[in-house]
């Protein structure tokens, strides 16, 4: 967790709930909150012409989203969605920027956080730029595994349906069916009760 509950009380934090692929803000809007997941999982999303959704980032139970764009004065270039059912505390983004920069401790925390989510967009791009879509997807699993620390041969459930997948590994929904139930035949994943073990 980047800040616990009662940090983010203190600086009076909303407590909101949010049910799956509800909006949280949208692409345009200026960032006046700073967002920290309580509970459930929030995408980073833009909406194509031709109907689909690229997603730019995925984060989880403990971690923040959006608050870079606090530090500047421009507005979201993305959607925020909830994955699943959700709770968020959002604090006032005037109240976080003058909290961290009063206490650096905690500027500090963000800064660590920042790097490693840095480091993840970096070694997704690398992901993206991998033509075989095997390899891709293989790829992208062992990075979620890494992120979430997690060893060990499908010790790791894939927290994505199909259609997620195929959004974050820039491949048709088709090619990511095809590719899993490959990727099981060969041993390399298995597949208990419709989810993904990696």
């Amino acid at each position: 967790m980047i800040f616990s509950e009662e940090i983010l009380s203190s600086l009076g934090a909303d407590v909101l709930y949010y049910k799956i692929n509800e909006t949280i803000f949208s692409e345009g809007q200026l960032p006046n909150y700073y967002y920290q997941i309580f509970k459930g999982a929030v995408k980073l999303t833009k909406d194509r012409e031709n109907g689909t959704e690229s997603i730019f980032g995925v984060f989880f139970k403990g971690q923040c989203f959006g608050e870079t764009f606090l530090f500047a004065d421009k507005t979201y270039p993305f959607n925020a969605v909830a994955m699943e059912d959700g709770v968020i505390l959002r604090v006032p983004g005037e109240k976080f920027i003058d909290f961290v920069t009063k206490k650096p401790e905690f500027l500090l925390r963000l800064y660590r956080f920042n790097a490693e989510r840095m480091y993840f967009r970096y070694a997704m791009l690398n992901c993206l730029s991998i033509n075989d879509s095997m390899l891709r997807i293989r790829e992208l699993f062992t990075i979620l595994k890494e992120l979430h620390s997690v060893k060990g041969a499908f010790s790791y459930q894939i927290p994505f349906t199909r259609q997620q997948l195929s959004s974050l590994a820039a491949l048709r929904l088709e090619t990511v069916i095809r590719t899993v139930k490959k990727m099981e035949k060969d041993n390399l994943v298995e597949i208990r009760n419709g989810k993904i073990f990696y």
